[in-house]
């Protein structure tokens, strides 16, 4: 009796951490669907909006979306064409008051005020190579970013959702359909990886074919274990540098981690259309063709676990 009450107790906690992350997960989903629309819009203003210099005469510094407390943000007031508007402002140059005069963007078709700043964006990387943990969406702009975000919570929420309740009730379908949703998701991840590693060979080319060789003064160097282990087999060998005024993060080979040492001078090949640099004698990472092959294989394997083997089987 006692083995069974513990049973359940363990199912229950399960159970009730599994809606908790549910819910997490369907709010993250709203959230970032939220921001992909907002980022969309700014879009259009910025596209199709008439610059309009207006005179604050309220400020209210309330949060009133969840994503006010990670910004300096304000919410104005002020009059247009004998109209009141309000909209969300920025304070990126400091406070705005009651009287100031600020340019927004008004877009005739929404009868509304945006300023031509982002209200919540994906960090970028301006001081490290994107040849370093590269990724072809890091090179998106934010409504495709916010959108494979939303995409991507919205499965994970869908799956564990299905999961709950094929835990109370038995529904064939649902397990087909999450079968078919993982399945998926496996040759999703070995085509990104797929066309990943077709990117970064393009782009570290176009660094190697079209950039203008430089040199750079070493300030430090240092390396990056991809695993918690001290024997770790991937290692990624890093250097900054000074290029004109600014220091900067770019990749270098084995053999010049253990060579360079502060104030060495090193040559290095710079794109200024992609405003990137790499060393002369860099050789490139292909760490995504393995992962990618890694990935393919297991989807190869998932495919015949899950379905032609299942055939076989009746």
């Amino acid at each position: 009796m006692l083995k069974g009450l513990i049973t359940t107790a363990r199912n229950f906690y399960s159970w009730f951490w599994s809606i908790i992350i549910a819910l997490l997960l369907g709010y993250l989903t709203w959230g970032s669907w939220r921001l992909y629309n907002n980022e969309k819009e700014l879009q259009q203003f910025i596209k199709e909006g008439q610059p309009v210099k207006v005179q604050v005469t309220a400020t209210d510094r309330q949060n009133h979306v969840w994503y006010d407390q990670f910004s300096n943000k304000v919410y104005i007031t002020f009059n247009y064409n004998n109209q009141s508007y309000s909209t969300r402002y920025i304070q990126d140059s400091g406070w705005v008051y009651v009287g100031d005069k600020l340019t927004l963007l008004y877009h005739p078709q929404y009868n509304a005020f945006r300023q031509a700043t982002k209200q919540i964006n994906f960090k970028d990387r301006t001081n490290r190579s994107l040849l370093l943990d590269f990724s072809f969406v890091s090179m998106w702009n934010d409504e495709r970013k916010w959108l494979l975000l939303t995409l991507i919570l919205g499965t994970a929420f869908v799956l564990l959702t299905m999961g709950l309740i094929s835990s109370i009730v038995h529904i064939p379908l649902l397990a087909h359909v999450g079968r078919l949703i993982v399945t998926a998701g496996v040759l999703s991840f070995a085509l990104y990886f797929t066309y990943n590693g077709w990117q970064y060979h393009s782009y570290f080319n176009k660094i190697k074919n079209e950039g203008q060789q430089k040199t750079v003064t070493i300030i430090s160097t240092e390396y990056q274990r991809h695993s918690k282990r001290s024997d770790a087999w991937w290692v990624t060998y890093e250097a900054w540098v000074q290029f004109d005024k600014e220091q900067r993060m770019i990749p270098i080979e084995e053999d010049d981690y253990d060579k360079l040492k502060a104030n060495d001078q090193l040559p290095v090949f710079y794109n200024p259309s992609l405003n990137d640099m790499m060393p002369v004698n860099y050789t490139g990472d292909n760490m995504n063709i393995w992962v990618a092959v890694f990935f393919w294989a297991f989807a190869a394997f998932f495919v015949w676990q899950n379905y032609l083997k299942r055939k076989e089987n009746r």
